[in-house]
């Protein structure tokens, strides 16, 4: 009778599990989080909206410099702008091989330091970071709790209900210049943060390039590369021009077309070191950027 009523225990016990496996995969499928407008969402779920189609045909890669650099709206190259916040090309490999993404014909690395960097935090929002073995509701408690807390307060009329707020969100653009003063603290602070481990910071995210071409080569997708602007008021850091002239390296043994960009605008169209600014330096960047992309 006792492993009776034990087997009879077990076998709610899996049943809830199955059910409660069942819920957290028809979540994850469902997309919810990510169109229901309750949520913020992170730059590659941004991208995700903004380019429903099943195919991104011509990607441009790169992280938040790029984003707030390349103007789609404006382009006549027609890419996909891919920039995000701390995006690696670790982070690519990953996107590819999960099969995040799927590229058509082309894809351009935007890269400068931060996109090569080892050390740099990167979110862990992005979906390639779930572990195979992590529910989905786990993988998302901070936004779903947040939500299930409002809407507890609003229940009990202890707040509001949760409004549809991100349903028109954007990725973070830039507007200004910094000035001398706090350009030069910007400068100094991404100095002690993370250019001071010379290129042994950026051995993993350069070797990732090879793998990254290794998966276009395969895929007969057509790769390039390029280095983004950097603002010439900020003084150029020597382990900046390592990294750049490492990627550089990598390209050309791949046999990757690599366009220089570091000196390609002037200082009055940035926002700080390497964030264009959106209305004037955003434009410019992509009048000139179309020139090569459409070659």
């Amino acid at each position: 009778m006792k492993f009776a009523g034990f087997m009879k225990k077990g076998g709610l016990i899996a049943l809830a599990l199955v059910i409660a496996i069942a819920l957290d995969t028809l979540l994850a499928a469902s997309g919810w989080v990510q169109s229901s407008g309750y949520f913020w969402l992170d730059d590659f779920e941004l991208t995700r909206r903004d380019h429903p189609e099943e195919v991104w045909d011509r990607v441009i890669y790169g992280s938040s410099e790029l984003t707030s650099g390349y103007r789609e709206d404006i382009s006549r190259s027609g890419y996909v702008n891919m920039g995000m916040d701390y995006a690696t090309i670790c982070d690519l490999v990953e996107i590819l091989e999960g099969g995040h993404i799927e590229l058509g014909s082309e894809l351009v690395l935007a890269l400068n330091w931060g996109a090569l960097s080892d050390i740099m935090d990167t979110n862990p929002t992005y979906e390639w970071h779930r572990k195979w073995y992590e529910p989905y509701v786990y993988f998302q408690r901070d936004r779903i709790a947040g939500f299930v807390t409002d809407g507890f307060k609003a229940l009990i009329r202890a707040g509001e209900p949760r409004a549809r707020q991100w349903l028109t969100q954007t990725k973070a653009y830039y507007f200004g210049h910094m000035d001398g003063a706090e350009l030069a603290g910007r400068v100094e602070k991404l100095h002690e943060l993370y250019l001071t481990g010379g290129l042994a910071d950026f051995e993993e995210n350069i070797a990732a390039l090879d793998e990254a071409f290794a998966f276009c080569a395969e895929n007969g997708v057509r790769v390039r590369a390029l280095w983004l602007p950097e603002n010439p008021a900020a003084p150029a850091d020597e382990v900046d021009l390592a990294v750049r002239e490492a990627a550089r390296e990598a390209c050309e043994a791949a046999g990757v077309e690599f366009y220089d960009m570091t000196d390609a605008l002037p200082a009055d169209c940035f926002y700080d070191t390497g964030h264009m600014e959106y209305d004037h330096g955003a434009v410019v960047f992509t009048e000139v950027l179309d020139e090569w992309l459409l070659s």
